[in-house]
Formats: structure tokens, C-alpha cells, sequence
């Protein structure tokens, strides 16, 4: 069974509950209210008029409010637009018909409540989309999963594309015939699916360069279901070695993680101020020969419905980058 239509059945279920209990405390509020829900004002009551303290109470949470669904929005981008929308319009919607009538206090205090908990459900169970990282490689911002291979090409750089698996040298690899320069006239499809060639250079489907030099291996992905030309496939991995960083150097092309330079010097503490609590893996100093950094943007779904992306940064005994691959997890349902 789809492991993606259970989680969604689940908060369905779970919005049917919030709506149907929503609904019995109106209707509960209104038998029991002087004004009722709909506000209307019995013979008995006074002149309906909103008290200070209730116009300050709404306020405040209309401020509170909003000033969450801001964090939210800065947080998971601008998908969440719409949803705060909504979330902010129950506490303003409770101002304009207050006119201090209590029972619209606790209602929206009560669908607010109500509304928070479906909403840790949703983040419990689904997550929300994390920002992919972006790297910049010779002055240009590459995002994982977004960067398409005519956004490269604009920028100046070349494709290669691998002829056989025949192995050489670094110095050997553009110029060998193992691997050919894409032309934007050549029509050529990136096959549908998700594939990893993991930590090589050699033997790596696709290369990336600008001006001759050989910059990393790239992997590229269309779409799960479907071919797609290769100008529209997006980098979803890229991966480096020692040889790659020594000719950037000589060639003055700088390639950064975030504002990560991977072609100086590391320091677990510069990692992490810079990465947090996204750097979950640092090298052991006892034992030399694992030195690694472990970087992540994971999920709350483990990339059933959003992608999750992972960096490995190995180094050496002087604190140098010996190879890093930054790679996606692209999101997929689970059966």
C-alpha cells in the first residue's frame, strides 16, 4: 500500500475531526451565549458595545498570529502563503464581529487551539519542504534540483558526456574521446528515474567544466515517469576530488557550499556556525582515517513528499578536502 496516500488519509481523517468538533462548539456556544454565534442581541442585553480589554485581547492575537505565520513563510518559502492567509483571517474575522461578545473570544480561542494541533500533526507526520542548498561554482548560483543544464550552458559552461567507461587520468579526461562536449543541437534525453553514480569522477555519466577545466561530475534528473531533454533536466547531485580542487585553484575558479569555500582550509567550528544543527557527522580525531563531515536538510517524512539532500565533506590530515559530494534524495512514494 502507498505509504503517501496513508499519511494523506491520516490528516484528512484528522481535518473531518477538526471541522466536526469546530462545528459542535458552535453550536454548543450558541445555545448556551446571551448574543449566540450570529450575534444577534437579545432584549435583555446591554448596548453591545466592544470592551477595551477585548479589543486588546484580539490584538494581541492577531499579532501573535501573524507574526508566526511570517516565521513560517520565511521558513518553508512561499507555498505557505495561502494557508497563512487563512490562519490569519480567523482571529481578524473574530475582531470585525466581536462587538465584545464573548462567545466569539472562545471560539476563536477554541478553533485556534484546534487549528495549532492539526497543523504540529501535519508537521509531525508530513514536514514542510526544506530549501535546497546552493552551492556557487565559478560565480554562479547552483541550487540541487532546481539548476537545469541550459541554466549551465547560459552561464558558460560545457557538458560531457560520457562514450564509454573507459578510465584515465584527470588530464586526460576531456580531451580522451571517452567523453564528448554536449551541442545544444544534439537531441538528447536524460531516461526517467533517479540515479546515483555516488563518490566518482571516473566512469561518471556526466561532466561539468568552464574554460577547459574539469570542475566535477554531475548526476541529472527529469522525472520519475517520463524521458526528458537534457537542457531540462536539473543537477541533482555533484561530486569533486582532490584532483578537480588543485586545477580550480591553478584556475581560479572558487566552488562553495552556502559560504563554505570547499577549496580551503576546514574547522569544525566554522562548520558549525555556518550549517548548525544540520551538521550531523564531524571527523574523529582519534582515528585519521575518518574524516568526514556530514552535512543534512532532512525532512520530517523521510522524502515521501518533499526532496531531502545530503553533503559529505572527507579531508585530510592537514584539514584539506580530499572529495565532497552534495547529492538528492528525490522525494518518492513507498509501497
Amino acid at each position: 500500500m502507498s505509504v503517501r496516500l496513508i499519511f494523506i488519509g491520516l490528516m484528512v481523517f484528522l481535518g473531518f475531526w477538526y471541522v466536526a468538533i469546530l462545528l459542535w462548539l458552535m453550536n454548543r456556544l450558541n445555545k448556551s451565549s446571551e448574543y449566540g454565534i450570529s450575534g444577534e442581541k437579545s432584549s435583555k442585553s446591554g448596548s453591545g458595545k466592544m470592551k477595551i480589554s477585548d479589543l486588546f485581547f484580539h490584538i494581541l492575537v492577531i499579532a501573535i498570529v501573524f507574526i508566526t505565520v511570517i516565521k513560517l513563510m520565511s521558513f518553508v518559502g512561499p507555498a505557505f502563503a495561502s494557508l497563512g492567509g487563512m490562519i490569519v483571517a480567523i482571529p481578524v474575522k473574530a475582531l470585525l464581529n466581536a462587538s465584545g461578545r464573548k462567545t466569539n473570544v472562545i471560539l476563536t480561542l477554541s478553533g485556534m487551539a484546534l487549528l495549532f494541533v492539526y497543523l504540529c500533526f501535519w508537521y509531525i507526520l508530513i514536514g514542510v519542504p526544506v530549501k535546497p542548498p546552493v552551492m556557487t561554482v565559478g560565480g554562479m548560483k547552483v541550487t540541487l534540483s532546481k539548476t537545469s543544464v541550459k541554466d549551465l550552458l547560459d552561464n558558460g559552461f560545457d557538458i560531457y558526456i560520457m562514450n564509454d567507461e573507459n578510465t584515465y587520468e584527470y588530464s586526460e579526461m576531456l580531451t580522451s574521446g571517452s567523453y564528448t562536449k554536449y551541442d545544444e543541437n544534439q537531441d538528447i534525453t536524460v531516461e526517467k528515474g533517479y540515479r546515483s553514480t555516488g563518490e566518482t569522477l571516473r566512469g561518471a555519466p556526466y561532466l561539468l567544466a568552464k574554460d577547459d577545466t574539469l570542475i566535477g561530475a554531475i548526476d541529472l534528473y527529469g522525472s520519475l515517469d517520463k524521458d526528458v531533454d537534457i537542457k531540462d533536466a536539473k543537477v541533482v547531485n555533484f561530486y569533486m576530488d582532490k584532483d578537480c580542487k588543485d586545477a580550480l585553484k591553478s584556475s581560479n575558479i572558487d566552488v562553495k557550499l552556502g559560504d563554505l569555500s570547499l577549496l580551503s582550509t576546514f574547522y569544525t567550528d566554522d562548520l558549525k556556525k555556518l550549517f548548525k544543527k544540520k551538521l550531523w557527522m564531524i571527523p574523529d580525531e582519534s582515528d585519521p582515517t575518518d574524516s568526514v563531515y556530514g552535512i543534512a536538510w532532512r525532512t520530517n517524512s523521510d522524502s515521501i513528499f518533499w526532496n531531502e539532500y545530503y553533503a559529505y565533506i572527507r579531508i585530510d590530515e592537514n584539514k584539506n578536502m580530499r572529495s565532497f559530494i552534495i547529492s538528492t534524495s528525490v522525494a518518492k512514494d513507498k509501497h
